[in-house]
């Protein structure tokens, strides 16, 4: 028998018109429902929820700045509080960048493989979000509740990993039609035996 990482919940798509993609996640009974995560996901998307430059945190948009908060070290509040968030600017998150890469040289051993690993995360992230053009918004399309969700997620993503997104400013965002995610999902559903279990929904 095969055991799943979540036994039951939901793999969802989905859709933003106007910038022609869609999204495939998904959520297990009793952590959040769809509707959580559809409105999650405009959240970020329209900005309700905006991104710190330094340490990546998503948190409440305060009057067009991300809001004090602590996390970027152990009890300490972080550098990105009270600046522009992401999603406007980047210009402290370059800073910061090349701050990091002039320590870079007189660390060593484990504190320089964390610095590195911060240093790639920070690219990869500055990267989405100087090029990323938010237009639209994020209605649900389907829903495919069942069991094995990690799991019919996973396969699904990586059925449409020829669409993928990369720079989409977060993950499972993918250049294609909804028909064609549709067709990945079940297709991950019938390669993965859950088929026959499935409840398919096009409403909330």
């Amino acid at each position: 028998m095969v055991e799943f990482l979540y036994p039951h919940g939901a793999v969802y798509i989905f859709e933003n018109t106007r910038a022609q993609r869609v999204k495939v996640g998904m959520t297990a009974i009793g952590v959040n429902d769809v509707a959580d995560r559809l409105r999650d996901v405009n959240d970020m998307w329209l900005e309700r929820k905006v991104t710190c430059q330094i340490c990546g945190r998503r948190t409440v948009n305060i009057g067009g700045s991300v809001p004090h908060h602590v996390g970027w070290e152990w009890g300490k509040g972080c550098p990105g509080g009270k600046a522009l968030p992401l999603e406007t600017s980047v210009a402290v998150a370059e800073s910061h960048l090349e701050d990091m890469k002039d320590r870079l040289s007189a660390l060593s051993g484990a504190e320089k493989a964390s610095v590195n690993r911060k240093i790639k995360t920070l690219e990869r992230r500055i990267e989405k979000y100087r090029h990323y053009n938010r237009v639209g918004e994020w209605d649900f399309r389907v829903a495919f509740y069942t069991e094995g969700v990690a799991e019919v997620e996973s396969l699904s993503h990586k059925l449409l990993a020829a669409h993928l997104d990369e720079r989409a400013p977060f993950g499972e965002v993918f250049r294609c039609s909804v028909s064609v995610a549709t067709e990945a999902v079940e297709a991950a559903l019938s390669q993965l035996g859950v088929s026959h279990s499935v409840r398919k929904t096009t409403q909330l």
